[in-house]
């Protein structure tokens, strides 16, 4: 019965994994699509403004947020079994956001309507914020917590491509910077419609304004959590955009979200395995809980070290390829900046799939407040010696100094051994033998995409049969995976 309860996980996670995969797929390769695109079109300054206006949002949502997708997702994953329990819940969630909603609106607004900076802006920032209105009656929390991938997947890929769509045939010039700002909030916003319609199937359709103040505790910590994490990620361009020019935060921009798209794999591995680490820590399985958390480092650094190897050898290319030549001065930021998606991964899954189910929030929140503090004091001496180059270092330094931490709450209060916490030596042994041939080797091609595309072939080729040949578990066990799936 154990084993069977065990595989039936199993098949839950590799489903979740699937699904979610599907989901983080779609946002990232239409991100990356739509950010090459609107990069080569809108062109560094006006690029900067919507990004440097995205980062200031982005805290405003946040604060509509307060920590409500982990903690929302954790309590209706333990009342799914009960569907009055979960509309109690889920009211009184709903509730909590809908009055956050309305007041991080409200100060945005005025802030757009009195402070100088943010009225040159305004327009921008408006259209921008109404992703806090979505966000707050799309509950997208309950179908993750219920584990509703497979919905969410098919409306992702219908708003997503349709979004898309309209990027390319409406935005063609600097001038389109606002329609580019409402075309890029469609998807959030169809999401939420289609949520808010589905709600009947999920919970009692009869809604109830119910104000619990029990839940503000732990989502204020979650809360807590995503604003330091958010401070180091989105610092350095805010900080960019008030010390220097749109042009380089334009370029820094695109850093960062190359960084993001490299980085997405480890949002899939927390999203589809934390129900059921959850679990394992509640019912005191240990094993299981250290089995699931090994294997998720292994799996998010076979990947990242790969990403990080390449991104390094072909630099250019990729920054080519994100924003065209009026981008390429960014090559050094970006290479600097691609360090940090190791420590990056491994924090994720010592913090998101490990501290969190183990009761350990509060760890992961003084990581955090530590990584935040030193990307702060670092940028305002980096910043404007050094520019956007100082502002990658900082980002990087700070994303280890959490990982650090990470790696020390775990091994003292959850039990994981060092041993655990690090990936199986093969992998970048593997990661180094491809960088070899790829570093001398020259493509071809003109077209830069063609280019990095013949570029990717060869190094992951030559990174999966170094794999193999080492006999990397984690390597060794996809290519069987794959192999199987195309005899099937």
């Amino acid at each position: 019965m154990k084993q069977e309860q065990a595989d039936n996980r199993n098949r839950s996670i590799t489903r979740n994994i699937s699904y979610n995969t599907v989901i983080t797929a779609l946002t990232y390769v239409f991100g990356a699509v739509s950010m090459m695109y609107v990069s080569r079109k809108l062109q560094p300054a006006a690029n900067g403004r919507v990004d440097f206006a995205n980062s200031v949002v982005h805290y405003f949502i946040l604060i509509a947020g307060l920590g409500m997708p982990w903690y929302a997702i954790r309590c209706c994953a333990r009342f799914r079994e009960d569907r009055k329990k979960l509309t109690k819940v889920f009211q009184e969630l709903f509730t909590i956001g809908l009055l956050l909603a309305a007041i991080s609106g409200a100060v945005l607004a005025v802030l757009c309507l009195t402070v100088n900076l943010f009225r040159d802006n305004r327009t921008l920032m408006l259209i921008l914020g109404s992703v806090i209105v979505w966000n707050a009656i799309g509950c997208e929390w309950l179908y993750k917590g219920l584990e509703r991938y497979r919905y969410l997947m098919i409306v992702s890929l219908i708003t997503r491509t349709t979004a898309l769509v309209l990027v390319f045939l409406a935005v063609h010039s600097p001038d389109d910077m606002l329609l580019y700002a409402g075309i890029s909030v469609i998807p959030t916003a169809a999401l939420a419609v289609c949520n808010f319609i589905f709600l009947g199937r999920e919970v009692d359709s009869r809604f109830h304004f119910r104000l619990n103040t029990e839940h503000l505790k732990p989502l204020l910590i979650f809360f807590a959590m995503s604003c330091m994490a958010t401070i180091y990620v989105n610092l350095d361009i805010v900080m960019l955009g008030l010390m220097k020019s749109n042009y380089e935060t334009g370029l820094y921009s695109l850093v960062s979200k190359g960084k993001t798209l490299l980085t997405c794999f480890g949002g899939v591995l927390i999203a589809a395995a934390l129900p059921q680490v959850s679990i394992a820590w509640s019912e005191g399985n240990r094993e299981r809980f250290r089995e699931i958390t090994k294997r998720s480092i292994g799996l998010i650094m076979a990947v990242n070290l790969a990403l990080l190897a390449f991104a390094l050898v072909y630099a250019e290319d990729c920054v080519l390829a994100m924003g065209g030549s009026s981008y390429v001065g960014a090559t050094k930021a970006f290479r600097i900046m691609v360090i940090s998606i190791a420590p990056i991964g491994l924090s994720n899954i010592l913090g998101g799939q490990a501290l969190v189910p183990a009761g350990r929030e509060m760890r992961l929140l003084q990581a955090e407040i530590a990584g935040a503090v030193v990307n702060l004091v670092l940028n305002l001496y980096v910043i404007p010696r050094y520019s956007i180059n100082g502002a990658s270092v900082t980002t990087l330094i700070a994303e280890v100094v959490v990982w650090v931490i990470c790696v020390w709450f775990n091994a003292r209060e959850v039990g994981l051994s060092i041993r655990d916490m690090f990936p199986d030596v093969r992998i970048p042994i593997a990661c180094a033998i491809a960088a070899v041939p790829a570093y001398f080797l020259t493509v071809p091609f003109g077209n830069v995409f063609v280019r990095l595309a013949a570029e990717a072939v060869v190094f992951f080729g030559v990174y999966v049969v170094a794999g193999l040949l080492l006999r990397e578990p984690i390597i060794c066990e996809t290519v069987r995976r794959v192999l199987r799936l195309k005899r099937t």
